[in-house]
């Protein structure tokens, strides 16, 4: 689909779904902001993995140490 097409359905809708329509491709364009902005992040946690020792058999007996 092209942007004249596109255009064309557009100009063929009754008034009232205009607003949907606008709706939408704010929708779209916050979209692709928030998914550049998710880009840019730095992942903070990927920073402190591994600054710390603990005890080797932490995931398999994680029970006795939360538990006691």
């Amino acid at each position: 689909m092209d942007r004249d097409n596109l255009i064309q359905k557009v100009r063929s809708l009754p008034e009232d779904s205009l607003k949907e329509v606008i709706d939408f491709i704010e929708h779209l364009e916050k979209k692709r902001k928030t998914g550049e902005r998710k880009k840019e992040k730095k992942d903070f946690l990927a920073d402190v993995i591994g600054i710390c020792e603990g005890p080797s058999d932490l995931a398999e007996r994680h029970d006795k140490y939360v538990y006691g």
